[in-house]
């Protein structure tokens, strides 16, 4: 039933992420450094930890646990062309032992 209900979220958020949600919008846009690219993730979290908590309760027991859960799926990454990008890594925490055990 878990991996019934993940699987849900992962559709959901794959089909509205970019309307409703700010990361999934912004991970094509480069930063010149770690710091603006890390302040830009962290300023997308402060809208998107709501949205998530109040649109999946029964997967979020609070704000911090959504906001938790953007920390980790959402991420600043070097590329090969010298820029930073935030970085979509929500298929792999939804499917890691830290959110099987929530």
């Amino acid at each position: 039933m878990k991996a019934f209900r993940i699987a849900i979220l992962v559709a959901v958020l794959a089909a509205t992420g970019p309307a409703l949600a700010n990361h999934p919008g912004n991970t094509g846009i480069p930063f010149a450094s770690r710091g603006a690219c890390e302040s830009a993730d962290a300023a997308l979290r402060t809208d998107d930890k709501f949205w998530l908590a109040d649109s999946f309760p029964e997967l979020f027991d609070s704000v911090g646990d959504a906001a938790s859960f953007l920390d980790r799926a959402f991420t600043c990454e070097l590329a090969s062309d010298g820029q930073w990008y935030i970085t979509d890594h929500r298929i792999e925490v939804l499917e890691s032992d830290w959110f099987l055990r929530r």
